[in-house]
C-alpha cells in the first residue's frame, strides 16, 4: 500500500468517525419528540363550567386532574365565516390547523382538503387511535378522518371512514344513523361490539380494532366501558410502536347535556372526562404531551348564589338557601325535575331556567380553556387560537 493510499484510507476513517459522532451528539442533544401525544377535546371546557364541575366533585377544596396541568391559556375560537364556531369548524381548527366555514369539514375556506393530526402522524411512523363518546359520524370525530362541505352528510362520512386508510384503535358509540356496515369498514379492522370483546383481543395483535360499542346505559355497564377504561386500552395497545402514537379523544356528550339544560348530567360528564385524562396521565408515562381543549361553548351555564364550602352533588345543583335556583342558562328548554312543583307556580327542587327558552339550547361566544402537560406544553400560555393548539400538537409528531 503506498503513502498515498493509506493518508486517503485514514481520512476518509477520520471523516467516517467525525461524521457519525456529530450525528450522536445532534440526536442526543437536539430536542426530543415525546413518545405519545394525546389530544382531549370537549365543549364547555371553560372557567365557569369547570368550577361548576369542581364543586359538585367534592366541594369548594377539591381539584380537578386538568387544574394540576401546569401550562394553560385561553383560545379564540371564531370560523372563518363566524364569530361563533359550530362543532365541525370548530373541530377542523384543532384537527388541521385552518378556520373553515360553520358546516364544513376539514376543508379550507377556499374548500382545499386539509391533512388532520392523525393523518400526519401516521405519516410519521405512529399508531394512531380515535376515541369518540359520539358517533364516527358526530363532527367532532370526522374532523380526523373525512372531508365534506356538508358535515351533516352521515352516509358520505361513514363511507369516507371506509375508505381511510385504517387507524390502529378507533372506539366509538354506535347508533342506527352511524353504524358502519361491513363494506364501510377499512379492510382487515376487527370489529368489538362490547367491552368483552374488545378485551379479547390480545394486546400483541396489530390487526386495525374498531370498538363500536352500544351507549352505556349506567356507570355499571359491563357491554360499554366507560371513558377511563377506554383510554386505558387504547394506550396499552398503542405503546407498542417504537415510534411513538397519537391519540384522540373527543367527547360530545358534555354539549348534549347543556344543550338539554341538565346540568347534572353535563358536570357529571366533565367529571368523567376529567378522570379520562387522569387515566392518560399515569398510563402514557413522563415522555407524554398531554393536551386538554375546549372547543365551544354551548347554552350559557352559570352557577349563581353562595354554596357552602363543603356542598357538593346535588346540594350544588338544587334550590340555594335564599330560594332561588342555583343554576340559570341562557337559552333552551329549562330544566326541573319536579314537574308538579311546577305546576303549583313554584319551581321544582332542581329547576335551571333558560333566560331565553328554546327547544335546545345554542352555542355562545366565549373564549376555551386549553391546558397542557408534558414536553412540547410550555408553548400553551397567554391567549391563543385553536389553530395554534393544531400547531403546537403538529410540532411534537
Amino acid at each position: 500500500m503506498t503513502m498515498k493510499l493509506r493518508n486517503r484510507l485514514i481520512a476518509l476513517v477520520c471523516l467516517i468517525l467525525f461524521l457519525s459522532l456529530g450525528g450522536l451528539i445532534f440526536v442526543t442533544s437536539g430536542p426530543k419528540k415525546p413518545f405519545a401525544v394525546i389530544l382531549f377535546v370537549a365543549d364547555n371546557i371553560n372557567p365557569a363550567a369547570l368550577t361548576a364541575a369542581r364543586l359538585y366533585s367534592g366541594g369548594g377544596e377539591s381539584r380537578l386532574q386538568i387544574e394540576e396541568f401546569p401550562n394553560t391559556a385561553l383560545c379564540r375560537n371564531a370560523s372563518s365565516d363566524f364569530s361563533v364556531p359550530d362543532t365541525a369548524a370548530a373541530s377542523t381548527q384543532i384537527a388541521c390547523g385552518k378556520k373553515t366555514p360553520n358546516g364544513k369539514l376539514a376543508l379550507d375556506a377556499g374548500g382545499a382538503p386539509l391533512p388532520s393530526l392523525l393523518e400526519t402522524a401516521s405519516l410519521q411512523g405512529r399508531s394512531t387511535a380515535l376515541i369518540t363518546t359520539g358517533g364516527l359520524t358526530s363532527p367532532g370525530a370526522a374532523a380526523f378522518f373525512a372531508k365534506s362541505a356538508d358535515a351533516a352528510n352521515h352516509a358520505d362520512l361513514l363511507s369516507q371512514f371506509g375508505q381511510h386508510a385504517p387507524l390502529d384503535f378507533v372506539a366509538a358509540t354506535t347508533s342506527a344513523e352511524d353504524t358502519p356496515k361491513a363494506d364501510q369498514l377499512p379492510k382487515e379492522t376487527l370489529v368489538a361490539r362490547t367491552a368483552a370483546e374488545l378485551d379479547a383481543v390480545p394486546l400483541w395483535k396489530r390487526t386495525p380494532i374498531a370498538a363500536l360499542l352500544p351507549p352505556q346505559k349506567s356507570a355499571r355497564d359491563a357491554d360499554s366501558p366507560n371513558l377511563a377504561e377506554l383510554v386505558r386500552t387504547a394506550i396499552r395497545r398503542l405503546q407498542f410502536n417504537g415510534k411513538g402514537y397519537l391519540l384522540v379523544v373527543e367527547d360530545p356528550s358534555i354539549a348534549s347535556a347543556a344543550a338539554a339544560n341538565n346540568a347534572e348530567q353535563m358536570l357529571g360528564r366533565i367529571e368523567e372526562f376529567d378522570k379520562a385524562v387522569a387515566t392518560a396521565k399515569r398510563y402514557a408515562g413522563e415522555n407524554s404531551l398531554i393536551v386538554v381543549t375546549g372547543r365551544e361553548n354551548i347554552a350559557g351555564f352559570q352557577l349563581n348564589g353562595r354554596p357552602f364550602l363543603r356542598d357538593k352533588g346535588v346540594a350544588v345543583l338544587a334550590l340555594n338557601n335564599l330560594g332561588y335556583p342555583s343554576i340559570c342558562w341562557a337559552t333552551g328548554p329549562g330544566y326541573a325535575l319536579d314537574s308538579g312543583d311546577k305546576k303549583k307556580g313554584s319551581p321544582g327542587i332542581l329547576a335551571q331556567p333558560s333566560a331565553f327558552p328554546l327547544p335546545a339550547g345554542v352555542p355562545t361566544s366565549g373564549d376555551v380553556l386549553t391546558a397542557g402537560y408534558g414536553p412540547g406544553s410550555a408553548k400553551i400560555h397567554g391567549f391563543l387560537d385553536l389553530t395554534d393548539i393544531h400547531r403546537i400538537l403538529s410540532e411534537s409528531l
